[in-house]
């Protein structure tokens, strides 16, 4: 399945493409996206499409802080339908929650994942590995994430550490004045460090009233055209981290009761079971790679209320590789 994303991620593209000397047209048509990116917000583009053009933009300018650049330009509203469901909600935790639950409508290719432990919260970055996500593409996620932390949280607010996986650039200078200080670079996760109690920080700017008339009417768009497995295993990979991951729960998000979306998914010739399965399979694979993770830490992160019945999914899934073998 290709992951597609909107192309409002394109946003301000042109504007800065220009301004280091680059040809924004000739570089959409090196990646194969339509010059009509520029012009309409809504189309659905590939993922790896866009991480392509970042990455190319960088090397060939010789920006090394092109996407980080490019980041100072998102706000909520560069969401679209989803800033605007986050926006409403009461605190930061909910609206990262319902920012996490919905963010397949905006860009397919991206899942955010939150672990709290003695009162820090980290908020990571993960994109599928399919789309080839580079430098360029971390940075403006980042840095989108880092402008929407500080819109919330008040202009005084500094996250604890703003850490990245890939190494440091030779010059920090637009790193350090777009994200302050406290940078980590070569780490195990992209994501930005904060305290939990600013997790549960009023966003005072919040209208429960616009809140409940735009979850009918997303639930209302969604109902409408929910039947793929990649809409499923999108909401799967965003409620897994916070132990609520169900067929109920999925369905609940289109709107829908449960029955319907066992029988979509089996028109579609798959389950719910098979495709939670392959998201956990996929995604202990890649924590499971961070040699000093624990399997204690990495056993919520998959949807597990203890390590015990992590294992006995292991060794399950064991055996079904071996039987197929």
């Amino acid at each position: 399945m290709t992951a597609l994303m909107r192309s409002a991620s394109l946003a301000h593209y042109a504007d800065l493409a220009i301004s280091v000397g680059l040809q924004p047209l000739e570089m959409l048509a090196a990646v194969g996206l339509p010059r009509s990116c520029f012009e309409n917000t809504e189309l659905r583009i590939p993922a790896a499409s866009v991480m392509r053009l970042m990455e190319m933009s960088a090397e060939l300018s010789g920006e090394q802080a092109f996407g980080l650049r490019l980041s100072v330009t998102r706000r909520l509203s560069s969401f679209g339908v989803v800033g605007m469901l986050a926006r409403d909600e009461p605190t930061l935790r909910q609206a990262l929650d319902t920012l996490n639950s919905y963010l397949y409508l905006h860009n397919e290719s991206l899942s955010t994942h939150i672990h709290e432990s003695a009162g820090v919260a980290v908020i990571e970055q993960v994109f599928l590995p399919s789309v080839g996500a580079g430098r360029q593409s971390v940075e403006l996620t980042l840095g989108a994430l880092y402008h929407t932390l500080c819109l919330a949280l008040g202009p005084d607010w500094k996250p604890r550490s703003v850490s990245f996986v890939h190494p440091p650039p030779a010059n920090l200078a637009w790193h350090r004045s777009i994200l302050g200080g406290n940078l980590l670079f070569s780490q195990d996760y992209s994501g930005i460090a904060l305290s939990s109690a600013d997790m549960d920080a009023p966003l005072l700017a919040a209208d429960p009233v616009m809140r409940q008339q735009m979850r009918a009417l997303v639930r209302e768009d969604l109902a409408g055209r929910m039947g793929t497995c990649g809409e499923v295993e999108q909401l799967i990979t965003a409620l897994l981290p916070t132990g609520r991951c169900s067929a109920d729960q999925v369905a609940l998000h289109f709107g829908v009761d449960r029955r319907t979306v066992h029988r979509r998914l089996a028109a579609e010739g798959s389950s719910f079971a098979r495709l939670l399965d392959a998201i956990r399979r996929e995604h202990a694979q890649r924590l499971m790679a961070y040699g000093d993770r624990k399997l204690s830490d990495i056993a919520p992160l998959l949807g597990f209320s203890s390590l015990s019945a992590f294992s006995r999914w292991r060794h399950g899934q064991k055996a079904a590789s071996d039987n197929q073998e």
